[in-house]
C-alpha cells in the first residue's frame, strides 16, 4: 500500500487539522520531488486542498476538533506568535506561491527557492491551525477571548 499523501482522497468532510497535515505532507514530498510530472501533481493536489482549507477555515471548528485544540490558559497564552498573519491569509499566501509553481515559468534555481519558501508557510500555517486556541476552565471551554463554548462530548 502506498502512503503517499498524492494517494490521499480530498473529501468534503476533512477538517482543517486533517487539511492542514495533508499540505503540510504533501509540501514536504514537493520539496523532495525530482521529477517534474510528479512537482506538477503535488501541486495540483496541494491547490486543491488549500483550496478546500479555504472554506474549513471560515467555518465553525467542529465539535471534534475542540480537544486536540483546548490547552491550559498558560498554554494559551505562551503560544508562540507565527508569523503574525491569520490562517486565512498564510492559506493564501500558500495557494500563490502554488499557483507560481504551476505557472512553469521559474528558472531551476527560483524554483527551489520558491519551492522552499512555500514549504515554510506550509508549515507555519499547519502550526498556526494546530495551536491551542480554546481553554479548558473549571465552568467549561472558552475561547481565547473568554466566550463560552459549547460543551461538547469528548467521546
Amino acid at each position: 500500500m502506498n502512503d503517499s499523501p498524492m494517494m490521499s482522497v480530498i473529501h468534503a468532510k476533512m477538517d482543517l487539522l486533517e487539511l492542514a497535515s495533508l499540505c503540510e505532507s504533501l509540501v514536504g514530498e514537493l520539496l523532495e520531488a525530482a521529477h517534474h510530472p510528479t512537482r506538477i501533481a503535488l501541486c495540483g493536489k496541494l491547490l486543491c486542498a488549500l483550496e478546500s482549507l479555504k472554506y474549513v477555515l471560515d467555518s465553525p471548528v467542529p465539535a471534534h476538533c475542540v480537544q486536540a485544540l483546548t490547552g491550559t490558559a498558560e498554554e494559551v497564552r505562551s503560544m508562540p506568535f507565527l508569523l503574525g498573519a491569520e490562517s486565512q491569509t498564510l492559506r493564501q499566501y500558500c495557494a500563490s506561491l502554488t499557483l507560481v509553481l504551476l505557472s512553469g515559468t521559474l528558472l531551476e534555481e527560483d524554483r527551489q527557492i520558491i519551492t522552499g519558501l512555500l514549504f515554510d508557510l506550509v508549515n507555519h500555517l499547519r502550526d498556526d491551525i494546530h495551536t491551542p486556541c480554546f481553554i479548558k476552565t473549571p465552568e467549561g471551554i472558552v475561547n481565547m477571548y473568554g466566550d463560552s463554548v459549547e460543551t461538547f462530548s469528548w467521546a
